[in-house]
């Protein structure tokens, strides 16, 4: 009896399962758990003293180096000198302008290489808002005179032979040259019929003032009298 006992209990003890290990949370996050890794430290920012100082140098850095040095403008004191500085292309993109040209193409081409905003109106005749007539697409007092009939002259004996007119337009106006030894001549009038913006600039640039628009039949009294020079 005491063998069946004995017998019977090692059969239980060999028949019994071994309990499973169970995993709690708290095993389970033991296992899983790494030392936290520390965070990469953020660049420090510049202290205000710092930053001023980044300011300053930048400031000087921008006043020590050397600006552009612009070309200088072309000295020029007429049209003429003016139209020959843009042919040789001493003025950019200026146009140069025919100093004979009387077509409103010609006029836009002083204009633009004179660097002058003006206002056109029609070739031929043209009436002004004020009523008043002028020649040509430029309304000034040369252009008024022409209209009413009068006549460019000359006064030979104001002239002084500076050629003032003749740079201005030498369509219109000529300076002869004088043989070796002899006086200059006096400037004559080639043409009744020019650009009427750079004739009133010859006759407003005469340091003389003997360019003018004067009646007919005061021009017969001047050429008898030897006076005045016409074409």
């Amino acid at each position: 009896m005491i063998r069946s006992l004995v017998g019977r209990g090692v059969r239980r003890v060999k028949g019994k399962k071994k309990p499973e290990s169970r995993s709690t949370p708290a095993a389970a996050a033991v296992a899983t758990w790494s030392p936290p890794t520390a965070p990469s430290a953020a660049p420090a920012a510049p202290s205000p003293a710092a930053a001023l100082l980044d300011w300053v140098d930048g400031v000087a850095e921008q006043q020590a180096a050397p600006e552009p040095t612009p070309e200088p403008a072309p000295q020029t004191s007429s049209f003429a000198a003016i139209a020959a500085a843009a042919a040789k292309g001493d003025l950019g993109k200026a146009v140069h302008a025919d100093m004979g040209a009387t077509d409103l193409e010609g006029y836009k081409a002083r204009a633009k290489a004179l660097g002058k905003e003006i206002e056109l109106a029609g070739e031929g005749m043209n009436t002004a808002q004020d009523g008043g007539s002028f020649w040509g697409p430029i309304d000034n007092e040369s252009s008024r005179a022409k209209a009413v009939g009068l006549t460019l002259t000359i006064d030979q004996n104001e002239c002084i032979s500076c050629g003032t007119c003749e740079e201005n337009t030498d369509q219109v106006f000529l300076l002869p040259e004088a043989p070796a030894g002899q006086e200059e001549d006096k400037a004559e009038v080639l043409k009744q019929e020019g650009p009427m913006d750079l004739i009133q600039d010859a006759i407003d640039a005469c340091p003389v003032t003997c360019i003018e628009w004067i009646p007919p039949d005061e021009m017969h009294e001047a050429h008898s009298a030897g006076g005045f020079a016409t074409e």
